[in-house]
């Protein structure tokens, strides 16, 4: 059977993420089974030293660190924090990562929502709270005023937008990732790992998961795109959002 030829890394001489890697391992997990019956097991790779970040003592808002996947309330971790804020009464602190490819204006009030069904719609009063990363993905990062407008939507008022570092995962960022010798068995392995995570509703694993990758914002975005999907579909379907993830850091030239 013929396979496209892995693009490569214009990182020099470092190994990317390669189209054929990303498009035909992911494809092979969960019950799907290859030779001689057996099943396609999650990569061995080395472990991580994984930086925890405890939450201070004194912190007086919620904190809502990490990539929204977009869909339903149940999967994005986004929606999930700004509701617990609305619940408990506190202002928020949003460092999220959404992707869509709807127009974010520069200035003024601008809204956020993942370009994914059923999905939490974010407005804030002041798009400078939002940066634009890598194509399709955008940072709002601020503390903010949480009031809950409807089922899926929220109004953020923003209080300040100072950056709260201490807060942050700590880790190799999408680049790193996506050119790194073992990209492909290790992003690899976290989708597969999530995959069952979600299926276990396993919280400290997924903390673990977020705290090791939540520094590589597109391609922890596509880790928890392929996850779900696998989960979703018991190993039958992964997509292709970790090509996308990974797509500026590839190159088909020779």
């Amino acid at each position: 059977m013929s396979r496209a030829m892995p693009f490569r890394s214009r990182a020099g001489s470092r190994t990317a993420l390669s189209i054929a890697g990303i498009s035909t391992a992911v494809l092979v997990t969960g019950c799907q089974v290859v030779d001689a019956e057996r099943p396609v097991e999650t990569p061995s790779v080395s472990a991580e030293d994984v930086t925890s970040v405890p939450t201070p003592s004194d912190l007086d808002v919620t904190p809502v660190i990490d990539v929204s996947p977009g869909g339903p309330q149940e999967t994005d971790p986004v929606w999930q924090g700004l509701a617990q804020a609305v619940e408990s009464g506190t202002d928020a602190y949003v460092h999220a990562w959404v992707h869509t490819y709807q127009e974010v204006p520069e200035d003024g009030e601008a809204t956020l929502t993942p370009d994914t069904p059923d999905s939490v719609s974010i407005t804030v009063d002041d798009a400078s709270a939002i940066t634009e990363g890598q194509s399709g993905f955008y940072l709002l990062d601020a503390t903010v005023e949480v009031e809950q407008l409807g089922g899926s939507a929220f109004s953020l008022t923003v209080v300040d937008t100072e950056t709260r570092s201490d807060l942050l995962p700590q880790g190799p960022d999408d680049e790193a990732r996506c050119t790194a010798d073992d990209a492909n068995d290790r992003i690899q392995a976290a989708s597969q790992v999530l995959a069952d995570v979600i299926r276990e509703d396993d919280a400290e694993q997924r903390e673990q998961l977020r705290l090791q990758w939540g520094a590589s914002p597109a391609v922890w975005w596509g880790i928890q795109r392929t996850g779900s999907a696998l989960a979703d579909t018991d190993g039958e379907s992964a997509g292709d959002f970790l090509l996308e993830a990974c797509e500026p850091y590839l190159s088909d030239e020779g």
